[in-house]
């Protein structure tokens, strides 16, 4: 659907790069793991310099494209009042599945199993102390909170990992591993240092669980619902929450068949170069950013973000900013033809304390941009 690729931004992007890394993040900070000494990620001559992104430079001041009057070039159907058959966007029980499970996904869990031994490239779920010439040090223990590590997937010292197979789930034992001789040093707890570079190293394991392959999701009943999706959704039992998962996916197949309707029916002469050359700019440099903030080069951040390669980011890229620029044509049309503004009165409203960090981010004509798309989306829901 067109609404995939309607609003171009790093936003997503930095999502599941923070999912991507979040693994690496734990490890690095645990004197278990090798993470530190074996990633050369951080320190490749590839990584990019920070650049400075103007977002709002081909925004004028009312949130238009500067020097561009949409309606010199779009004629506009009608578009309220347009009959969207009801079956269109009536949610299937698949759509429910999905999206329910999608809700639930941050309190989703796998199964623990506890009845075998662990065996290579399980994944399990441990709890360590480590000492060198018997002094405990900051950073060689989970005190208790537990870490997950897959056997042959994750990084640690020596064979760490590897001696855990055959031990079963309860178990504790001590695991022998040297620390590789450019360690850094550690400290103890009253702040001595702790030389590991070279050590021999002991860290007291225990074995919590092998994690199970099935993912495990909770009941959405009505004691889930006024615990955990009260608070951001407002409902309070599970027929509140089936309801507003529904009327969710109808917005959202309603939006979309908008979207295809305006497509079909808009008449336009040209889209000014300038909308889609700015949305190349601005995204180009956004995941320029993004890789340098995390270190990397933008071929790995395009690996890890799922797109393959930077060449085969820019190749998608590419394909789909044409359909992005007319939309966003089509949509200031609508705003002109609708006379709609966003003044500073309302942006402050709607950012609260964010509005200065917001601004000074982004400017304010970008804001009056993106505030404006809202509201003529909201007005394709509400009108039809």
């Amino acid at each position: 659907m067109k609404s995939k690729m309607i609003r171009l931004g790093a936003a997503a992007l930095a999502l599941t790069m923070t999912a991507a890394l979040a693994g690496c993040g734990s490890a690095a900070s645990n004197s278990a793991s090798g993470s530190s000494s074996t990633s050369g990620s951080g320190t490749s001559q590839d990584v990019p310099e920070m650049v400075e992104i103007d977002y709002s430079k081909y925004i004028d001041e009312n949130g238009f494209w500067k020097d561009i009057h949409a309606l010199d070039y779009v004629t506009l159907p009608e578009y309220k009042g347009v009959e969207v058959p009801a079956e269109e966007i009536e949610p299937t029980e698949e759509e429910m599945d999905s999206n329910r499970q999608s809700l639930l996904s941050q309190w989703a869990y796998y199964d623990e199993v506890t009845d075998r031994a662990v065996e290579d490239g399980d994944t399990v779920n441990i709890d360590y102390v480590g000492s060198v010439d018997g002094v405990e040090f900051t950073g060689g223990n989970t005190n208790g909170a537990g870490t997950t590590v897959t056997i042959g997937v994750t990084s640690y010292i020596d064979d760490f990992l590897e001696q855990l197979i055959g031990h079963k789930p309860g178990e504790t034992f001590d695991v022998n591993v040297t620390f590789p001789e450019d360690y850094n040093d550690s400290t103890d707890a009253d702040g001595n240092t702790v030389v590991l570079a070279g050590k021999d190293a002991v860290f007291t394991t225990t074995i919590n669980y092998i994690q199970g392959d099935e993912l495990l999701y909770p009941e959405m009943d009505d004691a889930f619902v006024a615990e955990n999706l009260q608070s951001t959704y407002g409902w309070t039992t599970a027929a509140e929450a089936e309801e507003g998962i529904a009327t969710a996916i109808r917005n959202t197949k309603k939006y979309n068949y908008m979207l295809d309707y305006l497509d079909q029916n808009s008449k336009i002469t040209e889209v000014p170069a300038e909308i889609s050359e700015y949305m190349r700019e601005a995204q180009l440099a956004a995941i320029n950013n993004q890789a340098a903030s995390y270190g990397i080069s933008v071929d790995t951040l395009m690996m890890l973000s799922g797109y393959g390669s930077e060449a085969d980011y820019l190749t998608m890229l590419d394909e789909q900013l044409p359909e992005a620029a007319k939309f966003s044509l089509i949509r200031q049309a609508i705003a002109e033809q609708e006379g709609m503004t966003a003044d500073e009165a309302e942006l402050k409203e709607l950012l609260g304390d964010n509005y200065d960090s917001y601004v000074e981010a982004y400017g304010l004509n970008y804001i009056k941009q993106d505030v404006l798309i809202g509201k003529v989306d909201q007005l394709l829901l509400d009108e039809n």
